[in-house]
């Protein structure tokens, strides 16, 4: 008897495969007639619901959430990865997404108190606007599909994301080195110069940078930067080597004038901020506050010289303390036995390159310097040639008497050790007085005229550089022994006459405004603003008027302070260029005769001391009184051995100088200033 028939709702598997008609019976005429076996077909599951895909959509908007939480720091945790906000496979790419200052800010956040969170972190409208947009997503979604019990912890990505897991996933964001308002969320946007601008911006440096400093060994350098040959142990792409690049090239492009730059077809403005992106981004891939190699140091300082040029903020004075953190990390201010030839002199330069720029900046704004003399006892560089010695040197004779290429940064760290001895003992009870103080500057002056100035010639551009920075520094020091930039309530220099006075400040004025026409802004270095000199000349001319010396010091006060202003700390609205015009009005009035009031000023014969003080034709040369003749030994030599004292009877005769009065007050208005800037809560 035949099977019985059954009906079915799918066309079977062979009439399927056959494309021909089925009778949809089991089995079917098709495959009866053929005399195949006849297989039933299945039907498909039916598709879910949508939920999975809300799901799917929750786990990811989750794990934004959790990301933008770290970065604005609302989960408060420690970070342990490296300061970059960038996988592996993101460094791998040149892609850079960023938002600028021009890009229009998505709306600020409703929520106060998420805008005060993260309003301190970089780019913090835009984290707070995102953050509230995500949440309001989440909220959305949570309303939509109340019934869905899915949530994020069934992910097994979740312990991923999980503030709880012991392996999470952390994204540091770098707050120093990625500017205000930017975002580099894949950094590496902006590319390197073509080789032909690369050479053109290492020659720029080490023309007009890097004398100065002395950080590198030149030839290792360009053999780097040029040929992309391993620096320092590694690859010419490693992170550390990428940064020091982009320092040089950055600084390199700071000694470009505008035709140069356009001639390159953009404006020098433009360019600069151009390489200063560049830095900072190689910079934080760098991540020179974790970083142990060498060149990530040699690029940090590098750029924290670089960047007061444009920079008049107190950005580059405050990272002079991380240069000192770092250097100390990585052991350069100690020397110890063993150290390789090449790698102990690139210490040496190096730490002493930090201690420079620790000085300067000190000096730029007013303040106390961080590395002081007895914190340290790495020596200095060797007075060499940088052709005296290489990577596979084992032994290194330095120049005796002779002018190498380290000439002009050793007379600058010989200032800076003096300059350092005077400010680490102010306002110290067994600290110098202000005679050993300006003893020492005078033997600083002997020390540097037998070892550096008798061995110039002035028709080389450097040593006519070390010349003019050499007599500066001496004349600076001289100049901050009779009037401190800091009033030290232990002992108060004279109240000695104030055309001497004068005199030493005018001698700075005029170096600086030689060298300004030497240089023509061609190209600059750090600008050098001799607040302290104006302010101590303007000092002077509050009593001394009608004189020759007075009309010089009103014509070179007045081209100083039109040329410097827009370079000083801070800006014209600084707390030391606020005081210096306070004091520039006092003087004109004066000068004008607005000030009616007469001073009684004893007619007294001065003292063969200050009588017999004669500028002489070279207007280049230090003004000092006369003293006893001091043999050129060492330098470090013992203060208390030579003192320069003015007698008791000598100081009741000195005339009753009113300067010292305005100087006083100037300083008192620095640190009233300093005061009203401070915000109190």
């Amino acid at each position: 008897m035949a099977a019985k028939q059954q009906g079915i709702h799918l066309a079977c598997r062979e009439c399927q495969r056959k494309k021909v008609k089925c009778s949809r019976t089991f089995p079917c005429v098709q495959c009866t007639r053929s005399g195949i076996s006849c297989k039933i077909s299945t039907r498909k599951p039916r598709a879910k619901s949508g939920k999975s895909g809300d799901a799917e959509l929750r786990e990811r908007i989750f794990k934004l959430e959790k990301l933008v939480e770290t970065f604005s720091g609302e989960d408060g945790r420690d970070t342990s990865r490296s300061g970059s906000i960038s996988t592996p496979h993101m460094e791998e790419s040149s892609t850079s997404l960023r938002l600028d200052n021009n890009t229009t800010a998505s709306p600020a956040s409703s929520t106060d108190a998420t805008a005060l969170e993260t309003s301190k972190y970089v780019a913090g409208a835009f984290w707070s606007s995102l953050t509230a947009e995500v949440k309001a997503l989440a909220d959305a979604f949570a309303e939509s599909g109340s019934g869905d019990e899915y949530t994020p912890e069934d992910s097994p990505d979740a312990a991923h994301t999980s503030p709880d897991a012991s392996q999470a996933v952390t994204v540091d964001l770098e707050l120093i080195f990625c500017p205000p308002g930017v975002l580099y969320v894949m950094p590496g946007a902006t590319l390197e110069p073509d080789p032909a601008l690369a050479s053109q911006l290492l020659t720029a440096y080490l023309d007009y940078v890097e004398p100065m400093f002395r950080f590198f060994h030149v030839p290792s350098l360009k053999a780097f930067v040029l040929y992309d040959r391993p620096y320092l142990g590694q690859p010419s792409n490693a992170p550390c080597n990428r940064a020091l690049k982009a320092a040089i090239f950055f600084a390199g492009m700071n000694a470009f004038s505008e035709v140069d730059c356009v001639a390159l077809g953009k404006p020098r403005r433009e360019m600069i901020n151009d390489y200063r992106r560049m830095v900072d981004i190689a910079l934080y891939q760098a991540d020179p506050l974790r970083s142990m190699e060498l060149a990530t140091l040699q690029s940090l300082a590098l750029y924290v010289a670089s960047i007061r040029v444009q920079d008049s903020s107190r950005r580059s004075w405050s990272m002079v303390a991380l240069l000192d953190r770092i250097g100390r990390a990585l052991g350069i201010h100690n020397e110890l036995p063993g150290e390789p030839i090449y790698l102990r002199e690139l210490r040496r330069r190096l730490w002493y390159g930090v201690i420079l720029l620790d000085c300067y900046s000190s000096y730029d704004r007013g303040s106390d310097p961080t590395i002081m003399p007895d914190t340290h006892n790495r020596p200095l560089p060797s007075n060499v040639n940088d052709s005296d010695f290489d990577e596979y040197s084992t032994s290194l004779v330095s120049r005796v008497n002779e002018m190498t290429e380290m000439s002009l940064a050793l007379m600058s760290h010989d200032a800076v050790a003096i300059s350092l001895r005077g400010t680490s003992t102010l306002g110290n009870a067994k600290g110098q007085t202000w005679q050993q103080n300006l003893q020492t500057a005078y033997n600083l002056q002997t020390y540097m005229e037998n070892t550096y100035f008798r061995h110039c010639d002035l028709s080389n551009p450097q040593h006519l550089m070390i010349k003019y920075a050499g007599t500066s520094a001496v004349n600076s020091i001289i100049l901050r022994a009779v009037r401190p930039m800091q009033i030290d309530s232990g002992t108060t220099p004279p109240r000695v006459d104030s055309p001497w006075v004068m005199g030493l400040a005018l001698n700075i004025l005029r170096h600086s405004e030689d060298l300004w026409r030497q240089i023509k802004e061609e190209w600059r270095r750090m600008p050098w603003v001799p607040w302290h000199a104006i302010a101590v000349a303007l000092a002077a001319l509050c009593s001394i008027r009608g004189t020759d010396l007075a009309n010089e010091a009103w014509t070179l006060v007045d081209k100083a302070m039109i040329r410097f202003a827009p370079d000083v700390a801070d800006g014209v609205n600084g707390m030391l260029w606020r005081p210096i015009e306070k004091l520039h009005k006092k003087a004109a009035a004066f000068r004008d005769g607005i000030e009616m009031r007469q001073t009684l000023r004893a007619q007294i014969t001065v003292p063969a001391v200050h009588e017999k003080i004669a500028y002489p034709p070279d207007q280049h040369a230090v003004v000092q009184p006369p003293l006893p003749q001091i043999p050129a030994g060492n330098l470090m030599m013992n203060a208390s051995d030579r003192t320069f004292d003015l007698s008791e009877d000598m100081l009741t005769t000195l005339p009753n100088d009113t300067s010292w009065l305005d100087w006083e007050s100037i300083i008192k208005d620095i640190d009233e200033m300093k005061a009203e800037d401070m915000q109190w809560f």
